[in-house]
């Protein structure tokens, strides 16, 4: 059985009779310019160590493909969990989930602080099995836009550099080549456009996804020269808890931005579709596979870009530094 978390969360099923108010913004309550946290990688997810929420500790896996600020397991939080917001059903990749609401008084990102919004919270005990060790959940775009994110794949760690300080931190790299993306209104997932032969495609940029993934009904469209042959099937597991069949593949050429890649793996599944029937903002997702190639890449959510990058020394800024 293989397994990847795509988490995209794509609105409730049953939604109020009223708009509610816009959900409360992460409030910032330090300004370290720039700051370094080790990771493990698990399968291909960038899992960070022992941070605390609400006075709980535990892991947090790094998830670009999140539109929250924070989803959490619903059960070590369970005594703070909003009673005056009643629990939603939302649909997820492969399912449906009862997702409630944790009011975050703090979340510490090694120095970095948060406090004044809301997480999502939905039950992750499936998850935790496969990360091993105390999980409580993602940390997505509502927290990553405030900073340019290093993934540094070769040495096991992370840089965070503050894109809301006076004095920006010096980066210890250069860039070496770049894939511009949008970031789709209203949900911050990063877009990335392409082709498979003269198809447009666009890709989610996802670090919470451990394979690349194609949509198979988008792979319907395709020329028949350009479509990916599927393999034999196999379970996978979706971060929401529910298996769905999923195909091994390859495709002949795919374009990322400017650049043609050939034979690049892929994994053909069913996309879930949002509840109000709109199609979603991509037609594949590059993960672990495509985003570590070159094992030191950024996400510069100032920019909107993905750069590759090339070291100029090989300290990093530590936990803390101003």
């Amino acid at each position: 059985m293989c397994f990847y978390l795509l988490l995209a969360l794509l609105g409730p099923l049953h939604r109020p009779a009223t708009t509610p108010a816009p959900a409360p913004q992460p409030h910032r309550l330090e300004a370290t310019p720039a700051f370094t946290l080790p990771f493990k990688l698990v399968g291909g997810l960038v899992v960070l160590r022992d941070l605390r929420c609400n006075g709980q500790r535990g892991d947090f896996i790094l998830d670009t493909g999140s539109s929250a600020p924070l989803v959490v397991d619903s059960g070590p939080f369970a005594q703070q969990l909003s009673t005056t917001q009643p629990p939603q059903i939302a649909r997820g990749q492969t399912g449906r989930v009862v997702v409630q609401a944790l009011a975050v008084r703090e979340f510490a990102l090694g120095p970095a602080r948060f406090t004044g919004f809301a997480a999502q919270a939905f039950a992750l005990d499936h998850l935790r099995r496969y990360t091993g060790g105390p999980l409580l959940g993602f940390i997505g775009y509502g927290l990553l836009q405030h900073f340019e994110v290093v993934l540094d794949y070769a040495q096991r760690r992370v840089s965070f550099y503050s894109l809301r300080v006076p004095h920006p931190a010096r980066r210890p790299f250069t860039r070496r080549d770049s894939v511009a993306f949008t970031l789709v209104p209203g949900r911050g997932f990063p877009v990335a456009a392409g082709f498979i032969g003269q198809a447009p495609v666009r890709w989610l940029l996802d670090t919470g996804a451990a394979d690349n993934q194609l949509d198979t009904t988008f792979c319907r469209t395709l020329p028949l020269p350009d479509r990916p042959q599927p393999g034999a099937a196999e379970p996978s597991t979706g971060a929401d808890g529910h298996r769905q069949l999923v195909r091994r593949s390859m495709l002949r050429e795919a374009v990322v931005g400017e650049t043609s890649w050939q034979g690049m793996p892929v994994q053909l599944a069913a996309f879930a579709r949002p509840a109000n029937g709109q199609p979603l903002p991509y037609q594949g997702v590059l993960g672990f596979p495509y985003l570590s190639q070159d094992k030191l890449v950024s996400f510069h959510y100032g920019r909107q870009q993905f750069y590759a990058l090339v070291p100029t020394r090989t300290t990093a800024p530590a936990a803390g530094v101003r």
